[in-house]
C-alpha cells in the first residue's frame, strides 16, 4: 500500500515539475524562484490529497469488512433464534409427552386394582384426557360383537348422554364401530384431510377438527371402543406421537380387561370349588360320623363277643384241664396228647380275645394309660424274662442298649406288652442263631426305643398295611407262623395312646427295625 501511495506521489512531482520548467523557459528567470515555490506548495498538497484519499480507501474497505462481519453474526444469531425455539418447542412437546405417560403409569396403577371389566372401562377421567392433549373422550365397551348396538359408554368426557348416544347410533349405522373393533391400531381424523362422509360426520358429532379412535380388542373379554378429540389440529410430529400415546392407552386397557375377566374367571371358580368343597366336606363329615357310628357299634360287638366267648372258653379250658389232670380215669397217649392240643388253642383263642377287648377298650377311651416313672433296668429286665425262654430255644444272640436313660414315662404294664409284642415277632421271623437289638436312644423330647432283627424281612409294598387289624403279610415264610394279625395294631394304639409313635424299616432278606418314639416326660 506504502509503494503504491509513493508511485503516485512520484507522477503528480514529475507532472508538476515539467510544468513549472516549460513556464519558466517561457517567463524567464525572475519567475524561476516563485515556480520552486508553487511546486513545492502543489507537491505537498498533492502529497496530502494523495494519502487523504488513501485513507478514505483504507477507511471504505474496512466498512465493508465490518459490514460483512455483522451480516454474518446476524445470520448466526437468526439461526441461534431459530434453534432456540425448536428447542423450545421440543422441550413443549417433551413436557407434554412426559405428562401423558405420567398419565399412563397413574392409570395404569388404577387399572391394576379394577377386577372387573366393568370397572376397567369406567377408569379414564377427564385429567388423563387433558393429559394426552385432547379436549374430550369416549370409552365404550362392548360385550358382544354380535350386538353393537349393545354398546355401552363407560366414561363420558365433555360430552352429555344425549350426544354420546347420536355418536353411537352413527358408529353402528355407518359401519365404523365395527372396522374400529376389527384392528387395535388408532386411526387418525381430521376435518382438512378426511373426505369420507361417515368420517366427516363423526367428527361433526364430536364437534372437533381433529379426532382419534381405536379398539381395545383383549384376548379374553369385552372389547371396547375409545373415541379422543382436540379442538386443533397439531403437527405431523404431534400427530404421530399421539397415535403412539393413545396405542399405549388401549394396550393397557386391553391387558387390564384381560387380568379383571381372568381374575373374575378366577374367582367364579374359586367360589364354585369352594362351594363343591364345602358340599364335600359336609359329605365327608356326615361320612366320618357314619364311620364313626359303626367303629363304636363294631367296638361294642366285639366286647359284647369276647365277653361272651370268654365263659365257654372258661369252661372249656377247666374241662379240658379236668381231663387231663386224669380225674376222670387214666388217658391214653393219643386222648392226652388231643387235651393238650384243646388247652394250647384255648390259649391262644384266650389272648385273642383278650387283645380284641384291649383294643376296643382304647378305642373307645375305657382304659386309660398311666404315666409314671418306670425304671429302665427293671423294665428291661421284666421284658426279657419273658422272651427269653423263647430266644433259648432258637440260640439267638439278645443284645441290648440303653444309651444311660435310667427311666421311661408311661404306663409300664402297658408298654411292658408293646415290646414283648415286639420282640415275639422278632424271634419269631428271625432264623436260628441271629440276632435282636433293643436299643434306646434320648432325643430333644422323646425317647426313641427301637427293636432290630436279622430276620426275613418285609416287602415294601406290605409295611403300610402292618399295622391294621387281622393284617397278615403275604409271604411264604409268613404261612408258616401262627398268629392273629391283631399283635401289631394293639401295639400302635398302645403307643398312640401314650402320645407317641411308631413306624417300621425293612430290607427284604435283612431284617427289620420297628422304632416307638416316646414322651420323654
Amino acid at each position: 500500500m506504502l509503494m503504491s501511495q509513493l508511485r503516485t506521489v512520484t507522477i503528480y512531482i514529475v507532472l508538476a515539475t515539467g510544468t513549472l520548467a516549460a513556464l519558466t523557459l517561457a517567463l524567464g528567470t525572475a519567475w524561476g524562484f516563485l515556480s520552486l515555490v508553487i511546486i513545492a506548495v502543489l507537491v505537498a498538497s498533492l502529497v496530502y490529497l494523495a494519502l487523504k484519499a488513501e485513507g478514505a480507501r483504507i477507511e471504505l474497505a474496512e466498512l465493508h469488512r465490518l459490514r460483512a462481519a455483522y451480516d454474518q453474526l446476524d445470520e448466526q444469531a437468526k439461526l441461534i433464534i431459530r434453534t432456540d425455539l425448536e428447542l423450545h418447542r421440543s422441550q413443549e412437546e417433551l413436557d407434554r409427552r412426559l405428562v401423558s405417560l405420567m398419565s399412563l403409569h397413574r392409570l395404569g396403577r388404577h387399572l391394576q386394582v379394577s377386577l372387573r371389566p366393568e370397572e376397567v372401562f369406567s377408569k379414564l377421567d377427564g385429567a388423563t384426557v387433558m393429559n394426552f392433549g385432547f379436549s374430550k373422550g369416549l370409552l365404550g365397551m362392548c360385550a358382544s360383537l354380535e350386538d353393537l348396538r349393545a354398546m355401552d359408554w363407560r366414561s363420558l368426557i365433555r360430552f352429555t348422554e344425549p350426544e354420546a348416544n347420536q355418536i353411537k347410533a352413527h358408529l353402528v349405522d355407518s359401519g365404523l364401530l365395527k372396522q374400529i373393533l376389527s384392528r387395535p391400531a388408532p386411526a387418525m381424523l381430521q376435518a382438512v384431510s378426511t373426505i369420507d362422509q361417515a368420517q366427516r360426520k363423526l367428527l361433526e358429532l364430536l364437534g372437533v377438527p381433529m379426532a382419534v379412535v381405536a379398539g381395545v380388542i383383549p384376548h379374553t373379554g369385552p372389547v371396547g371402543c375409545l373415541l379422543l378429540g382436540a379442538e386443533r389440529v397439531g403437527s405431523d410430529t404431534e400427530t404421530k406421537v399421539d397415535e403412539e400415546l393413545v396405542s399405549i392407552l388401549t394396550n393397557q386397557l386391553a391387558v387390564a380387561v384381560e387380568n379383571s375377566a381372568l381374575y373374575e374367571k378366577t374367582w367364579t371358580t374359586q367360589q364354585e370349588l369352594e362351594r363343591k368343597v364345602q358340599e364335600r366336606t359336609r359329605e365327608l363329615e356326615k361320612a366320618n360320623d357314619e364311620l364313626v357310628r359303626l367303629n363304636k357299634a363294631k367296638s361294642d360287638f366285639v366286647s359284647a363277643v369276647s365277653h361272651e366267648l370268654r365263659t365257654p372258653l372258661a369252661a372249656i379250658k377247666g374241662y379240658a384241664a379236668l381231663l387231663g389232670s386224669g380225674q376222670f380215669g387214666a388217658l391214653a397217649k393219643p386222648q392226652g396228647e388231643r387235651i393238650a392240643k384243646i388247652e394250647k388253642h384255648s390259649d391262644l383263642l384266650g389272648q385273642l380275645i383278650n387283645n380284641l377287648l384291649d383294643i376296643a377298650r382304647i378305642e373307645s377311651g375305657r382304659v386309660t394309660m398311666e404315666r409314671r416313672p418306670i425304671p429302665v433296668k427293671e423294665f428291661v429286665a421284666t421284658i426279657e424274662d419273658v422272651v427269653h425262654p423263647q430266644m433259648d430255644a432258637k440260640h439267638l444272640r439278645y443284645v441290648v442298649d440303653v444309651d444311660g436313660i435310667t427311666q421311661l414315662v408311661g404306663d409300664s404294664q402297658h408298654l411292658q406288652r408293646v415290646f414283648v409284642n415286639l420282640l415275639s415277632n422278632a424271634i419269631k421271623y428271625t432264623p436260628e442263631r441271629g440276632t435282636i437289638r433293643l436299643t434306646l436312644t434320648q432325643e430333644a423330647s422323646s425317647v426313641l426305643a427301637s427293636v432290630t432283627d436279622t430276620g426275613c424281612g418285609i416287602a415294601p409294598e406290605e409295611l403300610p398295611k402292618l399295622f391294621q387289624e387281622f393284617y397278615r403279610a403275604n409271604d411264604p415264610v409268613n404261612q408258616q407262623i401262627r398268629g392273629t394279625g391283631l399283635g401289631l395294631a394293639l401295639v400302635k394304639r398302645i403307643v398312640e395312646a401314650h402320645h407317641g409313635r411308631i413306624s417300621v424299616e425293612s430290607q427284604k432278606g435283612k431284617g427289620s427295625t420297628f422304632s416307638v418314639s416316646l414322651p420323654a416326660e
